[in-house]
């Protein structure tokens, strides 16, 4: 028997990536991290239809991510600044590219991307997934992941990455859909204080 983690039994993988990123960043506790997950779904609750939404994973989360990241910047930490490097339709090179320019020391810079995990024939993602990249070395880029899956993806490299519109055939593959790609990084103001 194997006990529930996150991402078991809920959709809050997205919600747990920019944690992640936050924790990088700024080195905030888990007191902290529970205070801002808490906050982050009250602001839907009195939505029930997109509450429904985000708990069914019937959305791509990147507006959760957005107003998760938004509401940050407002309550914790003035510095955060989020960049959207991309719309619909980067190539993978160029996506990347960006992640591995997140990843490598000194920037203080971290990505939070959702990825697709697509293992032929099935024509849907196997996995639809949030998470951080963290760090690269030569064998990929390593990733901050919430989840405890067995089979888990927790280094990605660039032969696995795939344009959705050119998948390798008959190979397991990620899609990085471009529009989906945050960078977080601090401009120097840490925190407000109370």
């Amino acid at each position: 028997m194997q006990p529930f983690y996150q991402g078991k039994v809920d959709n809050f993988c997205a919600l747990y990536a920019v944690l992640n990123a936050l924790q990088v960043l700024f080195h905030i506790t888990p007191l902290e991290g529970r205070a801002i997950f808490n906050r982050t779904l009250l602001r839907y609750i009195h939505d029930t239809a997109a509450f429904q939404d985000i708990l069914e994973h019937r959305i791509d989360y990147t507006d959760v991510v957005d107003a998760m990241c938004e509401d940050v910047r407002a309550h914790e930490f003035p510095g955060l600044r989020v960049e959207r490097p991309f719309g619909p339709g980067a190539s993978r090179e160029e996506v990347w590219e960006m992640l591995r320019s997140c990843a490598c020391p000194p920037l203080p810079r971290v990505a939070v991307f959702r990825f697709l995990r697509m293992i032929p024939p099935r024509e849907t993602p196997y996995i639809d997934h949030w998470t951080v990249g963290h760090s690269m070395d030569v064998s990929g880029l390593h990733l901050l992941d919430c989840s405890l899956e067995a089979g888990g993806l927790y280094c990605l490299s660039f032969s696995r990455v795939a344009d959705a519109a050119a998948p390798p055939p008959r190979r397991e593959y990620v899609v990085i859909p471009s529009e989906c790609v945050r960078v977080l990084s601090s401009s120097g103001a840490m925190r407000f204080t109370v």
